[in-house]
This record gives structure tokens, C-alpha cells and sequence, in this order.
């Protein structure tokens, strides 16, 4: 009799244990989101569990605002804990997915699938500073097949496309349309930046890294049916380099 209540108590005590991790709270991710991003991303209005959960995810301003995303789903694979990684699959609202998002956490490695990153223009000044003055506008959607961060670096390829972009320094609203390409090098992302279609036409080249922040030099001229309309605008980007043609670089 013994025995068996010692037993009874083992076994109580792991499906307490049990039950405790099972309906852990999603909270408790986004307070080591909090802690790890040290307050600079934020996981608001979290419902559900660690395991199957829901949260908008916010990145911090520097004035202290709040920039939400759309709502975003996870749903981990329990058993993949098992052969040492974290598998998750995730979703967003109100964004249309072939394939959900996949994250595969190991030691040392966190790999990205499928990956689509909806962004507000205006993070851009949370980037660099001299862009935030200038209230960029419009969406910025980013994808990628397959992205790689580990210890030694970052490897995988993205693209992104600015759509209605604008400006509190012009007038003209939308812009245009401009297609952003990433190329990861070890510590860095190469940028590209193509005009697609509108009526101020941008060419940029340049990096983006922790250590240096972005590093862009961006050609900027009026369109053939705007010319004109954007002087003012044009302006603002510096003296000409050549007739038409002005030439920003941000650092």
C-alpha cells in the first residue's frame, strides 16, 4: 500500500508538471521577447498558449509609440522538442499565404521558410535616423524562401516591395512602387532598390549591418509624365549629380 501511494503521488505530480507546461501562458514568450529585444519589439494583445497562441507584434519607436504589425499565429510542434529543435509554424491575418511560415530553432541556428514580413514604410526612419523627419509612407512586404541566422553569420536571399510610397515632403501621393532585393553576407545585408513603376523614379545600392546601420546611396529623378511636379521634392535630396539626376546617401 505504500508503494502504491507513493506511486499515485509520482504520477500526480507529473501530470500537474504536465498540465502546467501544456497551458503555459503565450505571455511568457512575449516577456523574453521583451527581455531579449530589450523593450524594442513588443508582442501586444497575446491570447492563447505558448504552444498555439496569437499576439500583434509592435516594433518600439524611438519616441516610445507603439508600430503594429498584423495579428500573427504560431502553432509549435510539441514532439519536435524532442529531437533538440523548437518548430513552429506561423500565419498572419488579413495576408494571403501559399505555405505558412517556418521557424526552426536549434542551438545556434534559427532558420526561416516561406518567410513574409508585412512592414509600414515608416521603420525606415527607426533604421536610420535622417529618414525619419521625412514620414516615409506606404507598405513594405517582404519575402524570402529560405533566410539563415547563426552564430557565424547570415546566409539566404529576400525581397521586398514598397507599395504607394509617399512622403510629408511631397504633394504627389503615391510616388511609386519600388522593389527592394537582400543579399545576406555574413554579418551584413546587401541592398538593391529598383523603381517598378511611378512617377519619381529611385536607383539605390548599398548595406545594412548592426554595427554600421544602413548605408544607402540612392539616385532619385522625375519620370517622363512628372516632370516638374517633383522640383520641390527633388530638392531635398541634394544639389544635381548630373541634369535631373539627384544623389542621397544616407549612413
Amino acid at each position: 500500500m505504500k508503494k502504491i501511494g507513493w506511486r499515485i503521488y509520482v504520477l500526480f505530480a507529473l501530470v500537474f508538471i504536465t498540465t502546467l507546461v501544456v497551458t503555459a501562458p503565450a505571455s511568457l514568450i512575449a516577456a523574453v521577447v521583451d527581455g531579449v529585444s530589450k523593450g524594442r519589439f513588443v508582442l501586444a494583445n497575446v491570447g492563447g498558449t505558448i504552444w498555439k497562441g496569437n499576439a500583434t507584434p509592435s516594433i518600439r519607436q524611438r519616441a516610445g509609440n507603439l508600430m503594429a504589425l498584423e495579428k500573427l499565429h504560431w502553432e509549435i510542434d510539441v514532439m519536435s522538442i524532442f529531437s533538440g529543435k523548437i518548430i513552429a509554424r506561423m500565419g498572419w491575418d488579413n495576408m494571403e499565404q501559399i505555405q505558412p511560415m517556418l521557424v526552426t530553432a536549434s542551438i545556434g541556428q534559427i532558420e526561416l521558410r516561406n518567410v513574409l514580413l508585412p512592414l509600414q514604410a515608416g521603420v525606415l526612419g527607426e533604421i536610420t535616423p535622417m529618414l525619419k523627419p521625412i514620414q516615409l509612407s506606404g507598405t513594405i512586404n517582404i519575402k524570402s524562401e529560405l533566410f539563415v541566422l547563426s552564430k557565424q553569420g547570415m546566409t539566404g536571399t529576400a525581397m521586398g516591395d514598397w507599395v504607394n510610397a509617399g512622403t510629408v515632403l511631397s504633394a504627389v501621393n503615391p510616388l511609386g512602387t519600388y522593389h527592394i532585393n537582400l543579399a545576406a553576407e555574413g554579418d551584413k545585408l546587401n541592398v538593391t532598390l529598383k523603381t517598378t513603376s511611378g512617377l519619381l523614379q529611385l536607383d539605390g545600392n548599398g548595406s545594412l549591418s548592426q554595427n554600421r546601420g544602413l548605408q544607402l546611396t540612392i539616385t532619385a529623378r522625375a519620370g517622363e509624365d512628372s516632370k516638374g511636379r517633383l522640383d520641390e521634392l527633388l530638392s531635398n535630396f541634394g544639389p544635381e549629380s548630373s541634369p535631373g539626376v539627384h544623389t542621397l546617401n544616407l549612413m
